[in-house]
């Protein structure tokens, strides 16, 4: 009877073992490292599934979707990190897994790791590919900046532009360049430009400052707002050493918001120097010009048919007589020509003429005006005139046979 007290059911049995796991407190905040060897996220739940391993063993952990949301970066096989958590059963499988609250890359910070994962990605994305960007124009009419109003930032590039190029107009938008908000406001700022379309180049950027700082401007809201932008961006974040993932994006990239302003305009006095070189050079080619007109008139000024012109008018004279010469004599060769021609067709005329049958002893009858050519049309009693080669008569008709 007491040995059929001790037998107990599979979910019996399962139960007891995750009481006596989670009764342990050791077990149910404990931190361990591995090496993660697969990873899933089922869209459904959000929770994670995987597996951390060592050189000669490894453990199943579940992540639940709540403390998923909170981590900084995507776990990935073959990473190395440090779990922390409980242990416990899985009762309906009789699986003995870990409950993991926390992963931590092992050795890298957990937001250098986010910011790796995010270049790959962007990069896989061509959010930095060269071929995309655009120059910004040489004279740029207005300049926009996203910066905070009151740093030092926006009386740099005021007061570079203005030594640069007094002409151009800023215009600024005011954006915090660092906290919660920040990369909110500075991608609203580009939006805001590329919307009302009227600046020529934008200038992104504040006065420098450690990695944290930097953190808006490495924001995936920040960058895509960088690449879709119809304008071109010149990243003037103020830090030398660390590039920002804005810095990458953008169309151009300066080390300090002076040197951005530097490359949005160009330099008024190279510009007068470059335009005085110009002009001299011009000067020089249209004196160059000059000098050589001079010297080919001095050639053909001394050309023998310059010095006497008498000449050329009596040989231009000689060339035109004969050439009248010419002409009189085919004008005469074609009159001769259209003569022979006209005596031919009046010789043919003349022999088809009823003139000429006339004077071979033919007659011409006619009554009122009308030829007759048939007894038909006359009548006894008519008048009919005839016409001879030298005259007419006038008949009486007295008979018609």
């Amino acid at each position: 009877m007491d040995n059929q007290n001790k037998i107990m059911t599979v979910s019996q049995l399962n139960d007891y073992v995750k009481m006596c796991l989670e009764s342990n407190p050791y077990l149910q905040n404990v931190s361990f490292r591995g090496e993660i060897a697969e990873y899933k996220i089922y869209m459904g739940s959000g929770h994670a599934y995987f597996t951390v391993k060592d050189d000669s063993s490894k453990i199943n952990c579940v992540m639940f979707s709540s403390n998923v949301s909170r981590l900084l970066f995507i776990p990935e096989p073959g990473m190395s990190v440090i779990i922390s958590g409980k242990l416990s059963v899985y009762t309906k499988e009789g699986r003995y897994q870990f409950y993991a609250v926390n992963i931590t890359p092992d050795g890298e910070g957990a937001q250098a790791v986010a910011l790796r994962q995010l270049k790959e990605r962007l990069a896989k994305q061509g959010v930095f590919d060269e071929k995309r960007k655009i120059l910004p124009p040489t004279f740029p009419k207005r300049i926009g900046v996203v910066t905070s109003a009151s740093g030092a930032v926006i009386q740099d590039i005021k007061n570079v532009v203005t030594r640069r190029c007094p002409l151009t107009e800023i215009v600024l938008y005011p954006a915090a360049v660092q906290g919660e908000r920040a990369s909110e406001q500075i991608a609203a700022g580009i939006r805001e430009f590329n919307k009302l379309d009227n600046v020529d180049v934008i200038i992104v950027g504040r006065g420098g400052g450690g990695k944290e700082d930097l953190s808006a401007f490495n924001d995936e809201g920040v960058i895509w707002a960088v690449y879709d932008s119809k304008i071109p961006i010149i990243s003037a974040v103020g830090h030398e050493i660390d590039y920002t993932l804005c810095d990458l994006a953008a169309d151009l990239r300066a080390p300090t918001p002076s040197a951005a302003a530097e490359l949005a305009v160009p330099n008024k006095d190279m510009l007068l120097q470059e335009i005085s070189n110009l002009l001299n050079g011009m000067q020089r080619c249209v004196s160059d010009i000059i000098n050589t007109e001079y010297q080919d008139i001095d050639r053909l000024c001394d050309k023998a048919i310059l010095k006497h012109p008498d000449k050329l008018i009596s040989s231009e004279q000689e060339s035109v007589n004969q050439l009248v010469s010419r002409a009189k004599r085919a004008v005469q060769n074609r009159i001769m020509l259209e003569e022979k021609a006209l005596e031919a067709v009046a010789s043919v005329i003349h022999a088809e003429s009823p003139m000429e049958l006339l004077r071979k002893g033919y007659a011409y009858a006619s009554k009122d005006g009308k030829c007759v050519s048939s007894v038909k049309l006359i009548k006894k009693g008519d008048s009919v005139n005839v016409r001879l080669s030298d005259g007419t008569i006038e008949c009486f008709v007295t008979e018609v046979k």
